[in-house]
């Protein structure tokens, strides 16, 4: 075969083409430079390094975050307060450098730096639009408009169930004396799945026999908490059927969540308190009105007829008190034999997915997946492996 001549197009080998793009780009990008995107499929390795896709529209570039830059990036977002943490779905804008890995024919980005001011800001330019589009549509009024029940006993808690939240909460509750009917919907309520577990939480609830809703969760950065910063969340928050009670955060943070629900109270702990008081308050009003109705009842009344009546109390009463404690005997062996406690303490155990499912039998559940098992004293976490 005779070589080509000198008017032909010439033809690169894949080595030189792949050099001669490396030698464009470090001309175009000689230096460091900014660039804005949103954080995907963001992994941690033992190895110090972090890896993560920075997405736009339809495209997405690799960044990789070396563990010897890896302290200059903590300090920065250290000095943001804790409020910014990288995790998946956030807006970040970032120090790059660009590099070329010609064997591979593949551009990627070397990490440097944070704006922790970009993403905050775009966290709070987000959040204003959605409140200025609820306000407009009157669904920061909704929820308020609600009549709270004046005991509410039965209490629907969307959380996380093996969260500090939860058991502070539930420890309010129990610590009050009073009687409650607590139904927990367990919800994520962080990371990329936290929206939805939290809408189908708040979806379990809505025919349930409650008479408020309480969604908590603890303090963390101001991204872990822009999951209840979201529209879908926001607007089912405020056209829900049961008036609903947040404690999101720390005292500091308040949420789109807080300004459309019912009433916002400024931890888990203060939202159980809120309910304990409301309780409480029924409770002393109800005494007062009892003895206010005795007094008067006592003025009005003829003494002798009282006399009387006091006399056929004297007689009538013990009969009526044995009929009604062996009523309340029978239904208290009733209920202790129905007790998911005794069961529990008896040595059984109820298993639960990471959906909060019960799983009844294995082929509900597949290799890998989270199980919550509660026993007697406790939960205990496991893995699938057959």
């Amino acid at each position: 075969m005779s070589p080509p001549s000198a008017t032909e197009e010439p033809t690169f080998t894949v080595a030189e083409l792949n050099a001669g793009i490396g030698t464009v780009l470090s001309r175009a990008f000689p230096q460091e430079l900014w660039v804005r995107g949103e954080i995907a499929n963001l992994s941690r390795p033992p190895s110090g390094h972090v890896y993560f896709d920075l997405v736009d529209a339809d495209c997405a570039l690799s960044v990789t975050l070396w563990a010897s830059d890896r302290q200059v990036v903590n300090a920065v977002l250290k000095r943001a307060g804790g409020a910014v943490r990288m995790t998946d779905g956030t807006e970040v804008r970032v120090r790059v450098r660009v590099s070329w890995y010609a064997k591979r024919g593949q551009v990627s980005l070397r990490m440097l730096s944070i704006d922790t001011a970009y993403t905050l800001g775009r966290l709070a330019e987000a959040r204003e639009l959605l409140v200025q589009r609820l306000r407009l549509e009157g669904l920061l009024a909704r929820q308020p408009a609600l009549t709270l029940a004046p005991v509410p006993l039965r209490v629907g808690l969307v959380t996380s169930d093996a969260s500090a939240a939860a058991q502070d909460f539930l420890t309010t509750l129990e610590a009050s004396g009073h009687r409650w009917d607590v139904v927990l919907a367990d919800a994520r309520v962080q990371g990329i799945d936290a929206q939805a577990s939290v809408l189908r939480a708040l979806e379990r609830l809505r025919d349930a026999p409650v008479d408020v809703v309480c969604i908590v969760r603890g303090g963390g950065a101001r991204t872990d908490l822009a999951v209840f910063d979201t529209e879908p969340i926001a607007r089912a928050i405020a056209v829900y059927p049961i008036p609903v009670l947040t404690g999101i955060g720390h005292e500091v943070d308040t949420t789109v969540a807080d300004l459309v629900a019912h009433r916002r109270c400024l931890t888990p702990t203060a939202c159980a308190g809120a309910l304990v008081e409301r309780v409480g308050d029924w409770c002393t009003r109800l005494h007062d009105r009892r003895r206010s109705i005795a007094r008067a009842a006592l003025r009005a009344v003829d003494r002798s007829v009282v006399d009387r009546l006091a006399r056929q109390l004297a007689r009538d009463a013990p009969r009526a008190i044995d009929r009604a404690t062996r009523l309340v005997n029978t239904l208290e062996v009733r209920t202790r034999a129905v007790d998911p406690a005794r069961t529990l303490a008896r040595g059984w155990s109820i298993t639960r997915d990471a959906d909060g499912h019960i799983v009844r039998s294995t082929g509900d559940v597949r290799p890998g997946v989270q199980l919550v098992t509660t026993v007697n004293d406790g939960t205990l976490r496991s893995t699938v492996d057959d």
